[in-house]
């Protein structure tokens, strides 16, 4: 009987060692576990889920004894992840993480090498990620020349050899990626080059219209990814660039419009409009205060409650097509000007606020001065907004057939406030009965709308 009791107790032992072996094994397989060299200057990492066009928080580690960060990935669902390791840099990985150990060694400061110890998906998707966007980003900036009308024959030639290596790597990638998520990802990353030898209305037509053919927009296993937001973005900001101040954000508003009915899921198509409608804040404020009135305003609670409207209305400010505000400003030999006043005297008058201190401003003002030489039919009001007087009253002088006037306590300035100014330098364009024509980003958007607009 004494023997039977401990066969039954070294039983049981064996048992519970066996649960444990099974465990520890069971959550190694599910673990993240990456090495970033030079070690000493990465001590810590963020770990995020993509999913719903937004970076979900996981977890965040500091290195174990072996100089890695490992994370218990049981229980996250497969599914594209972010893995920040620079945070002042911003510099990060993205990985695949579907159920299996993951184990990575990173070498930023070697052109971001990435080394796979551990992974099936990643040892497929991540050397086609690199390859891809590589190709990709060089087929683009030879598509660039071709918008512009600047192609050459030599471009010509590396564009379709290019474009021939894309489509090889995406037949071959396929093939490897049988069976995996990785095959899902990389079927969704396909980008579309047509002919570079047809016309530009021809090959941008055929590049719209092909451009999403291998993107399901409602895969659950895409939305958990960052594919659907960057393809929207590519085909609604790098397809063929509406030009035209006057009316690039209709033409923008109708990119939208095509894609938004492709979305079934609501609360993804909602996150989707959020997306765009802070990609817009600093690129075409109409699309934002558009897409705030005709689809954010209109949400549920839970996906309008994610959105600070107020916050985002401030940062816009004003854009074309509302009136600019009257307001006035004594220039260095005090005398007083009213803006509305200045308006009236040319057809066009350029607005710049700027500063004496800001690297960007002394860069662009000299060009701006340039490109207004000429310009008969333009006035120019310099408005400094400073701390203090000095450098201003010094260093503006170097314009001296601008207007210019100083506002001081810069961004809580009124006027600052109401034209919505967050960065300097920052430009409008206003006619002579007060409306606001352009809002150029750069000095280069002056310079293109100028062409656009010559001396009559």
């Amino acid at each position: 009987m004494q023997a039977d009791l401990k066969k039954t107790i070294n039983m049981k032992r064996l048992i519970f060692l066996l649960t444990i072996i099974f465990t520890l094994n069971f959550y190694a397989q599910n673990n993240l576990s990456v090495k970033i060299h030079p070690t000493k200057k990465y001590p810590w990492t963020v770990l995020y889920q993509l999913k719903n066009v937004k970076q979900e928080y996981v977890n965040n580690k500091q290195q174990n004894k072996d100089s890695a960060f490992v994370y218990n990935m049981q229980g996250q669902p497969a599914g594209m992840y972010l893995l920040m390791y620079d945070m002042d840099n911003k510099n990060f990985v993205y990985f695949i993480y579907n159920n299996e150990p993951v184990d990575l060694e990173i070498f930023p400061f070697q052109h971001n090498k990435i080394l796979i110890h551990k992974s099936k998906e990643n040892k497929i998707f991540l050397p086609y990620a690199t390859k891809h966007n590589k190709w990709v980003a060089q087929l683009n900036d030879i598509e660039e020349k071709f918008h512009k009308g600047i192609l050459s024959d030599t471009d010509k030639k590396e564009f379709t050899k290019l474009n021939f290596l894309l489509k090889e790597q995406q037949t071959n990638y396929l093939k490897k990626a049988t069976g995996l998520l990785a095959h899902k990802y990389i079927t969704a990353m396909d980008e579309y080059f047509p002919d570079i030898n047809m016309s530009k209305n021809a090959y941008w037509k055929d590049k719209k219209a092909n451009y999403f053919k291998h993107l399901d927009f409602n895969d659950a296993d895409l939305q958990r990814s960052n594919i659907i937001i960057n393809k929207i973005n590519n085909y609604i900001f790098n397809i063929d660039p509406p030009a035209d101040p006057k009316t690039k954000h209709l033409e923008y508003l109708k990119r939208i419009e095509e894609i938004l009915p492709k979305i079934k899921n609501q609360s993804y198509r909602n996150n989707i409009i959020i997306s765009l409608t802070n990609s817009f804040i600093n690129v075409d404020g109409r699309v934002t205060k558009t897409l705030i009135e005709k689809y954010i305003n209109k949400m549920p609670d839970r996906d309008k409650n994610t959105v600070n409207i107020k916050a985002i209305l401030d940062q816009v400010g004003l854009t074309v097509g509302e009136k600019a505000p009257e307001f006035s400003f004594n220039d260095f030999l005090d005398q007083k000007h009213s803006f509305h006043k200045i308006l009236k005297q040319k057809p066009y008058t350029l607005l710049v606020f700027w500063g004496s201190t800001c690297s960007h401003c002394l860069h662009a003002m000299p060009i701006v001065k340039k490109m207004m030489k000429d310009r008969r039919d333009f006035n120019v009001v310099a408005i400094g907004i400073e701390y203090e007087k000095y450098p201003w009253s010094s260093e503006h002088q170097n314009y001296p057939d601008f207007y210019h006037g100083l506002k001081l306590n810069k961004w809580q300035n009124p006027i600052v406030k109401t034209y919505g100014v967050h960065a300097t330098p920052s430009f409008f364009i206003v006619d002579n009965k007060g409306y606001i024509i352009a809002k150029p980003y750069t000095v280069e958007d002056i310079e293109t709308w100028l062409k656009m607009h010559p001396v009559k």
